[in-house]
């Protein structure tokens, strides 16, 4: 198993957890510009694993993440039906997540910009960084987040029933699978998005971000 609890993070975090297309990662990009802090999508990391070890078929001591964090290009294409079947099977993998974990916990305590963090994913609050500064919980009904994803990947209603079913699979294998499940904790605050925008769910966490922390006055 992951160890959780022993790990404390030497710089601010901002940990967000939260199910497929829920909005977690907008929130994520948009408080880090906020608060001036870095960004770090933790499921892109699962992402460029998959593409490198089950299309380019390295290992993986052979991937450099930095050179996929530092272009920015290569993002949708790592968003393919395809990658994401992929990074759902790897990221079952003890061997990867611990690659990873001590990635994510690097990039916790040493930012790029050395003011802290806004790190978004499925287990951060929980495994990652437990004694984040604050935790968020991104949620959002299924129906409402096949809509997203469509639209992201600007595919046509034909398309609706299958990706539905996709995001209610990927619900319970996140949430049923053995290693560093997705868990709302009862220290996290819950964001349900179904029925806002993207700037109504910044400014709620803007809020909450004020009465419990000192990063915005």
């Amino acid at each position: 198993m992951l160890k959780s609890n022993s790990f404390k993070n030497l710089k601010p975090v901002i940990a967000i957890d939260g199910t497929a297309g829920s909005g977690k990662g907008t929130l994520a990009k948009k408080l880090s510009l906020k608060l001036g802090f870095d960004h770090l999508d933790t499921g892109i990391l699962y992402r460029i694993c998959a593409y490198e070890i089950k299309i380019k078929h390295k290992e993986i001591s052979e991937i450099n993440i930095l050179n996929y964090l530092n272009n920015k290009k290569i993002y949708f294409s790592l968003r393919s039906d395809e990658i994401s079947k992929y990074a759902s099977i790897i990221s079952k993998d003890l061997e990867i997540r611990k690659y990873l974990l001590k990635f994510q916990r690097d990039f916790a305590d040493f930012p790029p910009n050395k003011l802290g963090s806004v790190i978004d994913g499925r287990d951060i609050g929980t495994v990652v960084v437990p004694n984040a500064d604050l935790k968020f919980y991104i949620d959002a009904n299924a129906e409402i987040r096949a809509k997203r994803r469509l639209k992201e990947l600007n595919l046509d209603t034909s398309n609706y029933r299958e990706i539905l079913e996709n995001i209610i699979k990927r619900d319970e294998q996140d949430k049923s699978r053995e290693i560093s499940p997705l868990t709302k904790t009862n220290d996290c605050h819950l964001i349900e998005t179904s029925k806002l925008n993207q700037e109504e769910v910044l400014s709620l966490a803007i809020d909450i971000l004020k009465k419990n922390t000192e990063f915005i006055k």
